[in-house]
């Protein structure tokens, strides 16, 4: 399950991470938030302490990692629901991988209730000059 977001130009990987904490989200972990710098296509998540979320964070804004896919694991606010935000080397795409406990369509167990991730992602990726949004859920 998965979203995946187009922007009208490159989006900056520090003012979205920026955005999406400003509005509640969070770290995956209450001691520590898990994040990936592709460097070598292996997709080698690493963990951090919460306290060093701001150096993580500029870490990944790295403007070195520009062609490589950088990632943060984030949780919604006030519920254990979230999902892998990963920025890919163009950065005019991010893809929200729903990792996270993901909430289901009422009265299905299969089915991810992708509405309810875009009525919570679209005001914030908007205002930074979203394009185009596509979905896709293969249970």
């Amino acid at each position: 399950m998965n979203i995946d977001f187009e922007f009208k130009r490159p989006i900056d990987v520090f003012v979205t991470l920026r955005t999406l904490l400003a509005a509640g989200m969070r770290p995956s972990g209450t001691d520590e938030v898990a994040y990936v710098i592709d460097e070598d296509g292996m997709f080698d998540w690493q963990t951090s302490a919460v306290s060093g979320l701001d150096e993580v964070i500029s870490k990944m804004a790295d403007r070195r990692w520009i062609d490589r896919v950088v990632g943060i694991t984030l949780l919604f606010p006030e519920v254990d629901r979230g999902g892998d935000f990963l920025f890919h080397p163009d950065r005019t795409s991010i893809s929200c991988v729903i990792s996270v406990n993901p909430k289901y369509l009422a009265g299905s167990s299969r089915f991810c209730d992708i509405g309810w991730y875009l009525e919570r992602l679209v005001p914030l990726l908007d205002q930074l000059g979203l394009s185009e949004i596509e979905s896709r859920d293969s249970p």
